[in-house]
């Protein structure tokens, strides 16, 4: 079975076998859209692309898409924080705010353990430098590599990132991640929080595996939830119930004029899928939703997954289209 797609929006037919004769598959599409006035309007550009093998988007290389389906909305914010109005501050509340799903991170200027002879010697951190912008990447969330025994030992789930040290001597006057979780932030040096972001998570990302994975007692795997395909980090995952057409989208933190805001328009794929005498048609639901407050640029995955048996000479075929609503608005 291929895909026939007849609109301009970049889409595959995701595969995977099942057993002998059974297939798992999902229409998946991916649709770049401009906030024009409160709006989203489609791109003519479609900028970002999605395929079955590593590929480029505007914010570098992505892994393929591959999988059945996710437990949730990715809810996915690139750029940086900035100060609104542009008044440096100590600290910049980047959120995102869709239905009653709320997610985001705090970003920090620039803070050091100071050693405090008051506590008896132990560390304590500085205020807050003042911050205007900062950029939204893990190179600035909790991680990093400390030296043990002749060796450089990685934090693992986050090597690049800063913050983090195995002796109290190592954090004397040494800095502090800037981008944090506002729910479990950093108090003590010995803290070691799972690094948050609200861009694409790295691939086997060792927080999301903890709560998407189980294993029993003789390391034999239990469970699999749907939660370990997703892309954003574990506390950007939207439920399905709240990121849906008519939702209000507002991101605070990322532009110096104020909060920009959308609604989610209505669904505007749907999938003709034709197994020898049946014929399917069902709108495809969303999946991801990705923002550039930069470009003023959001993207929305679309996806319907469906299984099918394979019997021999029987006729397959499958086709994306505009839903009749797509210009609903």
């Amino acid at each position: 079975m291929k895909l026939d797609n007849v609109t301009p929006v970049p889409a595959i037919l995701w595969r995977t076998i099942m057993d002998q004769d059974r297939i798992a598959a999902a229409v998946v599409a991916r649709a770049t859209y401009r906030v024009v006035e409160g709006r989203l309007l489609l791109d003519s550009e479609q900028s970002w692309l999605i395929d079955t093998s590593e590929y480029e988007t505007p914010v570098g290389k992505l892994i393929p898409e591959d999988c059945f389906f996710r437990g949730g909305v990715d809810v996915l914010v690139f750029g940086s924080a900035r100060a609104p109005r542009r008044q440096p501050t100590q600290k910049i509340e980047v959120r995102v705010q869709i239905a009653d799903f709320v997610g985001g991170v705090d970003v920090y200027g620039e803070r050091r353990w100071k050693r405090t002879f008051a506590g008896g010697g132990d560390l304590q951190m500085s205020a807050p430098e003042l911050v205007l912008e900062h950029p939204l990447d893990l190179d600035t969330a909790y991680g990093g590599v400390q030296p043990w025994d002749g060796l450089q030992i990685p934090f693992v789930s986050n090597p690049g990132g800063k913050g983090f040290y195995s002796e109290l001597e190592h954090a004397i006057d040494q800095p502090l991640p800037n981008i944090e979780d506002p729910r479990r932030p950093i108090v003590r040096w010995q803290d070691q929080p799972d690094p948050v972001g609200v861009g694409f998570a790295p691939l086997g990302f060792g927080p999301k595996t903890r709560r998407s994975v189980e294993f029993d007692d003789r390391g034999v795997m239990t469970r699999i939830d749907p939660s370990l395909f997703n892309a954003a980090f574990p506390d950007m995952v939207a439920p399905k119930q709240a990121v849906v057409p008519g939702a209000a989208c507002t991101v605070y933190g990322v532009l110096f004029e104020g909060p920009l805001s959308f609604r989610i328009p209505t669904l505007p794929l749907c999938t003709h899928i034709d197994i020898g005498d049946a014929h399917v048609e069902r709108e495809l639901q969303i999946d991801q939703i990705g923002i550039e407050p930069d470009e003023r640029r959001v993207f929305i995955t679309y996806r319907y997954p469906f299984r099918y048996a394979v019997k021999r000479m029987e006729a397959r075929a499958c086709q994306l289209r505009w839903s009749p609503r797509a210009h609903e608005g």
